[in-house]
C-alpha cells in the first residue's frame, strides 16, 4: 500500500472519475418497423447492485411541431437495482433481443415504455435525472427557446440528443442534452457528403471516454426483428478513440467492449480498488458524502471503510 505522501499526491484524480451512474447504451429507431417494442436503453453504475431509488429517465421533444421542451415520456426507476456487473437493461416489450442480455443484468420490460409509437426519431433529448417532479406532458422549456426555464428534478446525471437539422423558416427545434450534464450529437457530425444530414439510430458511450453515434442495420445472418444488430460503417459519428475490442455491434444487456464490470469498493468509479478509494473514504470519514457511502447506509464510517479493504486489489488488473 503506498504511504500518505503518495495518498496526497493522487488526491487531485480522486474525484475527477466517472459518475456513479450513467447512461451507457440506446437503440431508438432499430431497424425495421415498428420501432415500440424493440428499444432500448441500457444504465450502468460503477457499483454493483447499486440502487435506482430517485432515479428517472425521461425522454423529451425537441420537434418545433411537437413544442420543444414537452415531456415525451417518463421512467421511475426506484423500484430497481443494477445487476451484479452494474448494468440496468430498459426495454420497451417482451422480445429478447440479441446477444440476449449477461446473466448479471437487471432487465426491465415496460410494454410501450418510451410510448405507443416508440421514442421520437428527429430531434430529441433522453436524459437519466434524480428527483423528478413532472410527468409526460409537463414542459421544461415554456417559450421554446432551446434553454430549460422550468427545472423538474433535482440533478441532471447523464443525457444524450441530436435535432434532425431540418427545420424551416419560422421554426425552431431545441436540444437540450448539453444543460443535463450530456452531450449533443451535433449536425456537423452527421453530415452526409451530399449536405444532408442523418440521424442516429443507436448511441453507445464507452468507459474510455469515446462515444459513437451511427445508424444501424441487421447483422449478416441476423433476424430483423430481433438482431443482432451493428452500426452503420459510413452514417457514424465518433467522439473519442473507440476501444479495439468494439466490432460494431449493439449489445443491450451486456458490457460494452472494453468496458469492466462493476466493482464492489470501487468509490471513484475506475473500477479499480485502490489507494484512491481508500483516501476518499477515509477523506469523508463520519461525513455523508453519497459516493464515498460504500454501503449506502447514509454515513461513512468503518464498514465502507471494510468493504474498500476487503476488496483492495479488485478490477485492478
Amino acid at each position: 500500500m503506498r504511504g500518505i505522501a503518495s495518498l496526497l499526491a493522487i488526491a487531485g484524480l480522486a474525484w475527477t472519475a466517472t459518475a456513479q451512474v450513467r447512461i451507457t447504451e440506446a437503440l431508438v429507431n432499430p431497424p425495421g418497423s415498428p420501432d415500440a417494442g424493440r428499444e432500448f436503453i441500457e444504465i450502468q453504475s460503477c457499483k454493483p447492485n447499486f440502487s435506482l431509488q430517485g432515479y428517472w429517465l425521461i425522454g423529451i421533444d425537441g420537434e418545433w411541431l411537437f413544442n420543444p421542451g414537452n415531456i415525451h415520456w417518463a421512467i421511475d426507476l426506484s423500484s430497481y437495482s443494477t445487476g451484479a456487473n452494474g448494468l440496468l437493461l430498459v426495454r420497451d416489450g417482451t422480445a429478447v433481443l440479441q446477444p440476449a442480455p449477461a446473466a448479471e443484468t437487471t432487465v426491465v420490460t415496460i410494454v410501450n415504455a418510451f410510448t405507443a409509437a416508440g421514442m421520437g426519431n428527429d430531434s430529441y433529448t433522453v436524459a437519466l435525472v434524480r428527483g423528478f417532479t413532472g410527468a409526460p406532458g409537463s414542459d421544461i422549456d415554456t417559450n421554446d427557446d432551446g434553454t430549460i426555464d422550468n427545472v423538474l428534478w433535482t440533478e441532471a446525471v447523464h443525457a444524450f440528443g441530436w435535432t434532425d437539422d431540418d427545420v424551416a423558416a419560422g421554426e425552431f427545434d431545441a436540444i437540450y442534452s448539453t444543460q443535463l450534464n450530456g452531450v449533443d450529437i451535433q449536425p456537423t457530425l452527421r453530415r452526409r457528403a451530399d449536405g444532408t444530414t442523418w440521424e442516429p439510430d443507436v448511441i453507445i458511450f464507452f468507459q474510455n471516454g469515446s462515444i459513437i453515434a451511427a445508424d444501424a442495420g441487421t447483422v449478416s445472418g441476423g433476424d430483423p426483428a430481433v438482431g443482432p444488430y451493428q452500426t452503420s460503417n459510413t452514417n457514424r459519428a465518433i467522439i473519442g478513440t473507440l476501444p479495439s475490442a468494439f466490432n460494431r455491434q449493439v449489445t443491450p444487456g451486456n458490457l460494452n467492449p472494453g468496458d469492466k464490470p462493476a466493482v464492489a469498493g470501487d468509490v471513484n468509479c475506475d473500477r479499480c480498488v485502490d489507494d484512491a478509494d481508500l483516501l476518499q473514504v477515509l477523506f469523508n470519514f463520519g461525513g455523508n458524502d453519497a459516493a464515498s457511502d460504500v454501503n449506502s447506509d447514509g454515513v461513512v464510517d468503518d464498514a465502507d471503510l471494510l468493504i474498500v479493504l476487503f476488496n483492495f486489489g479488485n478490477g485492478c488488473q
